[in-house]
């Protein structure tokens, strides 16, 4: 009977008075402990790191750009002497990147030919239901590497931003699919 009663007072300390002594105790076993609940830092809670400041490079090389002024580079590259210049060279397997993702991302808009339909625009499904995209290698011989990366970045009035979905490399690869195109006849 004794040896009961402090098993059982023995079960009910690990149960109820351990947890309260520690800040990381699972509310049931002392022995496991809440990843969540612990001390640290959490980026959801006020205080907390909640955004990256503005012109820091992450440890991946991503620069973080004032998402309120992400324009701002589109203007400058519009100028081609300030425009910014494309570091990825031209070569076979970055124009096969760039060929795969224009297919995934930019043909259905504005098509994989130089052929334009009667208004102007692309060849394209997607001009047959009512959209407006214009044959992308028409324009882009006006325009320098940077804008069109930052065009693909950040999208337009009726074009999606594709940030989200690529990275830095495989947009300058689209780049220089782009140009590749533009010098077919």
């Amino acid at each position: 009977m004794k040896y009961k009663i402090l098993i059982l007072l023995g079960i009910l300390c690990v149960v109820i008075v351990l947890p309260s002594q520690g800040q990381a105790r699972s509310a049931l076993f002392t022995l496991f402990t809440d990843m969540f609940n612990q001390a640290s830092i959490k980026p959801q809670e006020e205080g907390s790191i909640e955004q990256f400041p503005t012109g820091v490079v992450s440890v991946d090389g991503r620069y973080y750009e004032d998402p309120s002024d992400r324009f701002s580079q589109m203007l400058k590259d519009i100028l081609s002497e300030k425009a910014t210049l494309n570091p990825v060279k031209p070569d076979a397997a970055s124009i096969a990147d760039g060929k795969l993702k224009f297919d995934t991302f930019c043909a259905a808009c504005h098509g994989t030919t130089k052929e334009y339909d009667e208004k102007g625009l692309a060849k394209a499904k997607i001009n047959e239901l009512g959209m407006i995209a214009p044959n992308i290698f028409y324009m882009t011989p006006f325009f320098s590497d940077g804008y069109i990366y930052h065009k693909a970045k950040y999208g337009g009035v009726l074009m999606p931003a594709l940030g989200y979905a690529t990275t830095a490399r495989e947009r300058w690869d689209i780049v220089n699919y782009i140009r590749k195109m533009e010098k077919r006849k």
